[in-house]
């Protein structure tokens, strides 16, 4: 709250925006205040208020009350468990779904029985930038070995050289990339 309030300007106004890297002069850019964007901006003033509110009732005051049923009451778990390049998952606990989120399309090739069988899933287009495929671990007993072949728009390409993922139902997640 008091970072909030020590962002705002000489008249109390709230900026959208602060700098957060060193000072640059020749911009008029200095670290820790409004960065040239909107101001006063109204959201932010709001945002201000809830947060005091929120402070006074001593929890969030516009959390949505389905929200809360749903997620701390009732305690819904995802039915997945997402593996990305940038998020390996550690492992995939049985009963749950393999979402395999690539950024581009691709078959993706799996086993579990050493590459003697596979089987291959191509992903779908979620229109927002990012293609899945899931994988049902009702499917998949230990090990299961995953590789990623991409399909772009130029026709067969490697996602990435040598991708594998290595899983075992309820067990660790190992990546070879």
């Amino acid at each position: 709250m008091y970072a909030l309030e020590n962002f705002a300007n000489e008249g109390g106004l709230i900026p959208e925006q602060i700098w957060d890297a060193a000072d640059i002069p020749g911009k008029e850019l200095f670290l820790g205040r409004p960065s040239g964007s909107a101001m006063p901006l109204v959201w932010a003033h709001a945002e201000y208020v809830k947060l005091l509110r929120s402070i006074k009732d001593g929890k969030v005051f516009d959390t949505p009350p389905q929200t809360s049923e749903r997620y701390i009451k009732s305690e819904t778990a995802s039915d997945y468990v997402l593996w990305r390049y940038n998020q390996k998952c550690k492992s995939l606990p049985s009963g749950k779904i393999l979402r395999i989120e690539l950024l581009a399309s691709a078959v993706i090739y799996w086993s579990v029985d050493d590459w003697k069988n596979t089987q291959d899933i191509s992903n779908r287009d979620t229109s927002l930038s990012v293609y899945i495929a899931d994988i049902p671990s009702i499917k998949l007993s230990a090990p299961v070995y995953i590789s990623l072949d991409g399909f772009g728009p130029l026709g067969r390409a490697k996602l990435r050289s040598g991708s594998r993922l290595t899983t075992s139902v309820g067990g660790q997640i190992a990546v070879d990339v």
